[in-house]
C-alpha cells in the first residue's frame, strides 16, 4: 500500500515538473559531469523544483527530480527502488557510505542532509542528488515530521542465499504467555524501526522488547535438525531481519526447522539485569525441546546460532545453561537449556576494556563495572568442559567487534577441552549475515556451518 501512494506521489511530482519552465541555477553541474565512470565533484548537488527546465537533461531534469531518472545510464541492468521514509521530530538517518547513486526528495517539512561534511537544509519540492562513493545522513528539523522518498538502484543480490523474499515466519511462539519475569517495574512499548542498507532489503530492528518470541520457519523437507538463532543489536535492540529472518529462510531450505528468538535487553530495568537475555535464550531451548514431537524435531539435535551480541546470547547459554536465572514455571522449565552445538558469528565475547565491544559492554554490564561483573560476563573466563561443541567465525578486520573476541574464546574453549572451530576472514569487517557476500571468501561461512554440523551431528548427512 505504502508504494503505491508513494508512487502515486512521485507521478503528482513528475506532472507539476513538467509545467515547470524554468532554468536550473548555474551551480548545479552539467550531464557530462555525470557520465559513466566519471567520478563525480561535488558528491552532493541540491535541486529545487522552482528551478528545474523540462529540457534539462536527467538526473536534473523532471525525471530526475522524480527520482526516476535515467539509471540505465549509470547502473546498466539495474533496477530503481523507492523507499519512503516518515521521520518524526528528534530522529535521523544516520551517515553511511553509500556505493550508488542516491536521491532525497522531500515531500512535506524539513530536514538538514549531509554529506561529507557538507550540510543542506531540504524542505518540500527540494532533492539532494548523492553521488556513489558519498557519506550521507539526513536529520528532521522543526516541529513537522520529515516525509521523503529515497530512491537508489538497486543491488543485485544472489538468489543463494537470500532466498524467498518476504517469507513471513510459518508462526510465532510467546515465551512466556503469563508475562517475562522480573518485569513489575517496567514501562516500555516494544516497537519495530526500519533500517536503511544499500541492498534494498526491509532491514528492521525490536526495540524495547516487552514481549519476547520465537519466529519459526518451518522446512519443506525437515531433517530433524532445529536452529535457535539470536540475532545481535549491540544489546540495544534485536535485529529481525539481517541476522534473523534471511538466516532462517537458507537454513530452513536446508531442513533445519529454525527458531529466531527476539529477546529482551537486559538495560532495560528487568530485574534480572545482565542475566535477562539469558532468561529467554534458556527458555526457548526448553521449549524448543518441549515442543519437538510437535515441530517434527530431534530434541538432541539442536544447535544455537548467535550473532554479534546475539553471539554472547548464545555463548552465554552454552556456557551457563544450567545456571538458575529464573525460577521454573511450568514443565518446560524442568527440560535441559543445553544446546547441542555452538555457532557464534562474529560474536561479542569479553567484557574486558581492551577488546570489548564498548556499546555491547555498557548496555550489559554499565559503564563503570566491578572487576568481578567484568569476570564473571566475559565468556572466555573458565569456560565448562561441559560447553557444547562451538564453531567460531570472525573477519580479521572487524572493526566494531575486534576478532581477539573469537580468538581468545577459541583457546580458552580448547584449553576447556571442548570440541571448537575457528575459522577466520581475512577481510570482511562486521555484520555481514547473509547480504553482499556472494562475489567473495565470506560466502563459504553458511557451507562452513552446514559442513560442521554434519560432523557434529546436528545436520542430517547427505
Amino acid at each position: 500500500m505504502w508504494m503505491r501512494a508513494a508512487m502515486g506521489l512521485l507521478a503528482a511530482a513528475i506532472a507539476g515538473l513538467v509545467a515547470c519552465s524554468c532554468t536550473i541555477p548555474d551551480a548545479a553541474p552539467t550531464s557530462s559531469a555525470l557520465s559513466v565512470g566519471a567520478p563525480a565533484a561535488p558528491r552532493m548537488v541540491v535541486v529545487d523544483q522552482r528551478d528545474v527546465s523540462v529540457d534539462q537533461p536527467p538526473p536534473h531534469g523532471a525525471i530526475g527530480m522524480s527520482t526516476a531518472y535515467r539509471i540505465s545510464d549509470v547502473a546498466p541492468g539495474r533496477t530503481m527502488e523507492f523507499r519512503r521514509r516518515v521521520l518524526h521530530p528528534g530522529s535521523a538517518i544516520g551517515e553511511h557510505p553509500i556505493d550508488h547513486d542516491e536521491v532525497y526528495y522531500v515531500l512535506a517539512g524539513e530536514g538538514e542532509v549531509v554529506s561529507d561534511g557538507e550540510r543542506r537544509t531540504l524542505s518540500a519540492g527540494m532533492a539532494a542528488y548523492l553521488y556513489d562513493g558519498a557519506v550521507v545522513g539526513i536529520r528532521q528539523l522543526g516541529a513537522a515530521p520529515l516525509d521523503l522518498i529515497i530512491s537508489y538502484p538497486l543491488k543485485p543480490v544472489a538468489p543463494d542465499f537470500l532466498v524467498d523474499a518476504g517469507r513471513a515466519p510459518d508462526f510465532e511462539i510467546e515465551l512466556w504467555p503469563g508475562g517475562a519475569p522480573g518485569g513489575e517495574a517496567i514501562d516500555l512499548t516494544e516497537h519495530v524501526v526500519d533500517r536503511e542498507n544499500p541492498f534494498g532489503l526491509v532491514d528492521r530492528a525490536a526495540h524495547d522488547v516487552t514481549r519476547p518470541t520465537l519466529s519459526v520457519f518451518r522446512p519443506e523437507r525437515p531433517d530433524g535438525s532445529a536452529i535457535l538463532i539470536v540475532p545481535g543489536g549491540g544489546y540495544r535492540w534485536v535485529v529481525i531481519d539481517k541476522e534473523g529472518f534471511e538466516g532462517a529462510r537458507w537454513f530452513s531450505r536446508q531442513g533445519a526447522t529454525v527458531y529466531v528468538l527476539k529477546h529482551r535487553l537486559p538495560h532495560q530495568g528487568w530485574a534480572a539485569g545482565p542475566d535477562t537475555p539469558l532468561q529467554d535464550a534458556q527458555r526457548a531451548i526448553r521449549i524448543i525441546r518441549s515442543r519437538a514431537a510437535t515441530d517434527g524435531v530431534d530434541p538432541a539435535r539442536v544447535m544455537v546460532m548467535g550473532f554479534s551480541a546475539g553471539g554472547h546470547v548464545a555463548g552465554s547459554l552454552a556456557t551457563r545453561f544450567d545456571a538458575r536465572v529464573y525460577d521454573p514455571s511450568d514443565e518446560t522449565d524442568a527440560l535441559s537449556a543445553r544446546p547441542d552445538a555452538v555457532t557464534l558469528m562474529y560474536p561479542v565475547v569479553s567484557m574486558k576494556a581492551e577488546i570489548a565491544h564498548a556499546g555491547s559492554r555498557a548496555n550489559l554490564i554499565g559503564d563503570a563495572p566491578s572487576q568481578a561483573i567484568i569476570e564473571r560476563y566475559s565468556l572466555e573466563i573458565a569456560p565448562p568442559s561441559t560447553t557444547p561443541p562451538t564453531l567460531l567465525i570472525h573477519a580479521a578486520d572487524d572493526s566494531s567487534v575486534p576478532v581477539e573476541n573469537a580468538m581468545v574464546m577459541f583457546d580458552a574453549l580448547r584449553k576447556a577441552g571442548v570440541t571448537t572451530s575457528l575459522h577466520v576472514f581475512d577481510s570482511g569487517g562486521h555484520g555481514f549475515g547473509l547480504r553482499g557476500i556472494e562475489d567473495d571468501p565470506r560466502s563459504a561461512w553458511p557451507g562452513l556451518v552446514m559442513d560442521w554440523g554434519r560432523r557434529t551431528g546436528i545436520f542430517a548427512k547427505p
